[in-house]
């Protein structure tokens, strides 16, 4: 299973945040206290690696009125509850085992007084009683069947596989609806593991190897043969304390005067490494155990199990039923200097390469912020004791991907010098091309312009941006331009090259784009005609052809004699020609809609980008 979204309900600050993403690698940012740790703590509770404690209940917590599993109280007051869902993607393997589609909602809740349950949004029975059938015992499955008028077959045993053949042979038959239920052993099985790894608990390297090898372990039980001896031992154990079960019943019958009361063992196997001693030498001294060792020795045995780890528990194929592994690094920075930091991040990303392996990390270093994708990134952040997130999705604009880096800038504590993820300066002329680059490089490449490490500005052809942009490269900060391809030729333009060489600038720095001469020129004619007939159709009712524009094309600027066209045959033709370019690129489709020459020159700016950065400053500078 490969976990894509989680949402938490009234779980420390978490009162009710809705659909966290979570990718391969995902990185949860953000100021103390704004519930990165309660994050990670609500996931291991959702995978069933700890329980609800007291303090873990949020003080904003009410009862659910939602169909549940769980039968509610009859007291005045709801029950207090706390509920983590995840959608989760499935295998080819373990949607064969589970029998359903994917994406899959899973979701542990907790209720006051009543305990934790798992539960699954499935095809289930509309009648209630027959929802959760793994769930009760031998004589409930018999009083159940009883009240439905069905009885075992010939042949067939007074057992709870005969039984529960019965029930679920009648269940399928009835109708069925889409709705919570509690989950099967199935379900359970096929959750992911969970490696917890803080970096409070760097010094107890004995933690880590045991959550390693525990987890690898319970990947070897998920082996049908092993599984079938397991059950065979649990059965097994079961029947020889059912003589020890039966004696306390008829004690509890004989004290208490019931007229009848069960008591049925059900005995499971959970494989776990309890303990692990850990020793080492160095050359010319005595073995030493790493619990008396240094705390700079553990340190850095437990970065070293860490990096272990991703090659130990990666082997997983994508359509293997095993249900992956989640790596969670809560602070996996703390006391680690920059090379080691480093370190930490080329590992998280081989973590999060193995086929069924996720890694969440939950940190304050920019380090590793700024090492992954700006689109991994979960900003988690609180107002009056509440959290709440920001992240971004495929539809988000320019605008929204700088409002994100600029509010977790603020949160972090960044100065307004530093800009998160950038590498490289690009100018651009003006609105235009401010406006429709940052979309095109999106549809382009499948991320923002940012995640390149690009950050672009509009210089508007005056010269107060041109001595900045100086500014910035006499402060060795990798400075381009990307301006259309007339800058050379044409004087009169706002952005040419004298303007730009007067400020120190060369040919060499400018990235050209236009066919000929501007980006409004890149895009073919028939692509024009089909965004006018979208937006602006003919007053006259007659449709565009892709000849009314590349008429245009043969002298003069094409751009103004394109918008002058619109706005004489359309009563609501745009107002700019900043807003017809980027009504344009928002018709676009896929890769395959942008522009050869212009694929190109993103990539030559991705390329600058990835060769840049600031640069030690010369003795003689």
């Amino acid at each position: 299973m490969q976990l894509i979204g989680l949402s938490v309900s009234n779980f420390r600050s978490l009162a009710h945040v809705q659909d966290i993403p979570i990718r391969k690698q995902t990185i949860l940012a953000g100021h103390n206290d704004c519930g990165k740790t309660a994050t990670l703590d609500a996931l291991a509770f959702l995978l069933g690696e700890r329980d609800i404690l007291e303090s873990d209940i949020s003080r904003f917590a009410v009862g659910v009125a939602e169909r549940s599993a769980l039968p509610a109280l009859d007291d005045e007051e709801p029950p207090r509850t706390v509920t983590v869902e995840g959608r989760f993607e499935l295998s080819a393997g373990e949607a064969k085992l589970l029998n359903t589609s994917s994406p899959v909602r899973i979701r542990r809740r907790f209720v006051e007084g009543q305990g934790a349950l798992l539960e699954w949004e499935s095809w289930v029975p509309q009648s209630l009683e027959l929802r959760d059938l793994h769930g009760l015992r031998v004589t409930e499955l018999r009083d159940l069947a009883s009240s439905l008028g069905l009885s075992l077959q010939p042949g067939q045993t007074n057992v709870r596989a005969s039984w529960m053949e019965v029930l679920e042979e009648h269940a399928a038959l009835t109708p069925h609806m889409t709705d919570w239920a509690a989950a099967p052993p199935v379900v359970k099985d096929a959750l992911p593991q969970l490696l917890y790894f803080k970096g409070d608990s760097a010094e107890s390297p004995e933690a880590v190897v045991r959550s390693i090898l525990t987890a690898k372990l319970r990947e070897y039980t998920l082996d049908e043969p092993t599984r079938q001896k397991i059950t065979g031992l649990e059965d097994e154990f079961a029947k020889q304390l059912q003589e020890d079960a039966d004696h306390l019943r008829k004690l509890v019958l004989e004290r208490c005067a019931f007229d009848d009361f069960t008591l049925e063992p059900q005995i499971q196997f959970k494989p776990s490494v309890v303990s692990v001693a850990l020793a080492a030498s160095a050359s010319g001294q005595q073995t030493v155990p790493l619990s008396a060792a240094g705390a700079g020795r553990s340190r850095r045995v437990t970065l070293a199990l860490w990096e272990a780890s991703q090659q130990l528990l990666s082997e997983a194929t994508e359509d293997s039923a095993g249900g992956g592994v989640i790596i969670v690094y809560d602070e996996p920075d703390t006391h680690l200097d920059y090379d080691h930091q480093r370190r930490v991040m080329q590992m998280i990303k081989a973590s999060a390469s193995g086929a069924q392996s996720t890694v969440v990390v939950a940190t304050h270093s920019l380090n590793l912020i700024d090492g992954v994708d700006i689109q991994d990134i979960v900003h988690l952040h609180s107002r009056n004791g509440r959290a709440y997130i920001q992240s971004l999705t495929s539809n988000d604009t320019d605008a929204d991907t700088r409002r994100f880096l600029s509010n977790m800038a603020t949160s972090l504590g960044f100065r307004n010098s530093v800009l998160l993820h950038e590498r490289c300066f690009i100018g651009v002329e003006g609105a235009t091309e401010y406006a429709a680059l940052p979309a095109l490089f999106k549809l382009a490449f499948g991320y923002p312009i940012q995640s390149a490490g690009i950050a672009l500005w509009a210089c508007g052809g005056n010269d107060g941006a041109l001595n900045f942009a100086k500014f910035l490269k006499e402060h060795h900060r990798t400075v381009k331009f990307m301006v259309d391809a007339d800058s050379l030729t044409d004087k009169q333009k706002e952005f040419n090259i004298d303007r730009l060489k007067k400020q120190g600038f060369a040919e060499d720095d400018c990235i050209f784009i236009g066919a000929p001469n501007e980006l409004e020129d890149v895009f073919g004619s028939d692509q024009w005609a089909d965004t006018m007939n979208a937006l602006w159709p003919r007053s006259d009712e007659l449709q565009w052809t892709p000849e009314d524009v590349e008429a245009l094309r043969s002298e003069g600027k094409f751009s103004k004699k394109l918008h002058t066209l619109v706005r004489d045959h359309c009563a609501d033709a745009p107002r700019s020609k900043e807003e017809m370019v980027v009504a344009l690129t928002r018709q676009l489709r896929g890769p395959s809609d942008i522009p050869a020459s212009l694929t190109k020159a993103f990539e030559t700016a991705m390329k600058i980008a990835s060769d840049a950065g600031q640069r030690y400053w010369p003795a003689d500078d």
